[in-house]
């Protein structure tokens, strides 16, 4: 009987924990801890694939030619992350923010989530070629 009393005070102090840390809805703070908590789970579910996108830039700034290949490899699976991510994180962010009147959109936030995630700016110019360059090769039979 100890045990369930023990247990259901911690389930009420955490939940009670979290209600006074979560920001007041509809605020900046509330917007980008409701952002920061789907982009955490999202990057940490695609963190090869957001490993690699980091290190396609050598330590001088160049390209890495064997990266870049590699990378173009996995032309799909990029493809893949980023369909995944127009249909599950744009709408679990629409529902985050929706009752505040604002709608994410795709690109800008993809590039600002893989900016954020360490990812270059040199870099993210290759991710839209590389989509493209898969999405005609899917579709030529």
């Amino acid at each position: 009987m100890k045990l369930r009393a023990l247990c259901a005070a911690l389930i009420v102090a955490a939940s009670l924990g979290a209600c006074a840390t979560a920001p007041e809805p509809c605020t900046t703070e509330w917007i980008d801890y409701r952002t920061d908590k789907v982009l955490k789970r999202f990057a940490f579910e695609n963190r090869s694939l957001v490993s690699d996108l980091r290190n396609l830039l050598r330590d001088d700034g160049d390209v890495d030619p064997v990266q870049a290949i590699l990378l173009a490899a996995r032309a799909d699976e990029l493809r893949n992350f980023a369909t995944s991510f127009e249909r599950i994180i744009i709408p679990e962010l629409e529902s985050a923010v929706g009752q505040c009147g604002q709608r994410p959109d795709f690109i800008p936030a993809f590039r600002e989530f893989l900016r954020k995630e360490g990812v270059p700016d040199e870099a993210l110019e290759w991710v839209g070629p590389i989509m493209a360059l898969s999405q005609i090769a899917r579709s030529t039979p």
